[in-house]
């Protein structure tokens, strides 16, 4: 398991400081604050792409954002044109929304965006084209795109696509328990405690039985289930710790917990 960096009790402090540290470099940076300014922005876009291109991209491929484009083209241009903009996070945080969601329904919106320019530019080009003639051409003969057209694919991104948000919130959970995982990780190799952290392994990931996980590892059946309910604290402390990060308060940490617990498996830890 790689080495992780461990970030303070709530990820989103460690957000809030890249965005401090840009926010305080000013329009008009000298060299040495543009430096810093971009080292933060760097690090928010690592973060968010490794945490969400997964998701996001199976939010796309699972419903009818797939109109809009193919799920790896259509979101790294979300990312280049709005992930990363300092205002984008700057917005989330004026809002309640986990940061989830936020990055969820900003694809959404983004795709609407790129239907309608494409469209746009198709009802502009038979315009274009037609230029001069007496009837014009935008919204005659079969094939054309008209103004209708345009709406009717807008109109297909607000049905309720329940299965791309099912695809979206399953890849998340998987992302969320891997960070929680490799945080947890560390911490026991830290502190010389992997031999439970094999134990756990072979117990919860694996389903082996103490019987023979015991004699692997020199310790009694007592012992491994003591653990293995270590290291399922462990992974419960620092899901949590991930889950903060992604704005979800305390009052709905318990049912996240639960939700992630119920997409990918019960290995989050009690």
């Amino acid at each position: 398991m790689p080495r992780v960096d461990h970030f303070p009790s709530t990820h989103a402090t460690w957000i809030d400081a890249q965005l401090t540290v840009i926010e305080e470099c000013g329009e008009a940076p000298a060299a040495a604050q543009a430096q810093r300014a971009e080292r933060a922005m760097a690090s928010l876009r690592t973060h968010l792409w490794e945490r969400y291109h997964a998701p996001l991209r199976a939010y796309v491929h699972g419903g009818s954002l797939r109109r809009a484009g193919e799920p790896d083209d259509l979101v790294a241009g979300y990312f280049a044109d709005r992930v990363t903009a300092p205002e984008f996070l700057r917005e989330w945080r004026r809002t309640d929304l986990p940061l989830r969601r936020w990055m969820m329904n900003g694809l959404g919106f983004y795709a609407r965006g790129v239907v309608r320019d494409r469209m746009r530019d198709r009802l502009r080009t038979f315009t274009d084209a037609g230029a001069g003639a007496a009837t014009g051409a935008a919204t005659t003969g079969a094939g054309e795109p008209s103004g209708a057209g345009l709406g009717e694919a807008l109109d297909a991104f607000a049905a309720d696509d329940r299965t791309a948000e099912d695809a979206f919130d399953r890849a998340w959970a998987i992302a969320v328990l891997d960070a929680a995982h490799a945080q947890a990780h560390a911490e026991l190799a830290d502190e010389g405690r992997l031999d439970a952290y094999e134990v756990f392994r072979r117990r919860v990931i694996e389903g082996e039985g103490y019987e023979t996980i015991g004699p692997a590892v020199g310790m009694d059946a007592p012992q491994c289930a003591g653990a293995t309910r270590l290291v399922s604290q462990r992974m419960a402390r620092a899901l949590r710790e991930v889950l903060r990060a992604e704005g979800v308060r305390e009052s709905e940490m318990d049912a996240t917990m639960a939700e992630v617990r119920r997409a990918v498996g019960d290995v989050a830890g009690g």
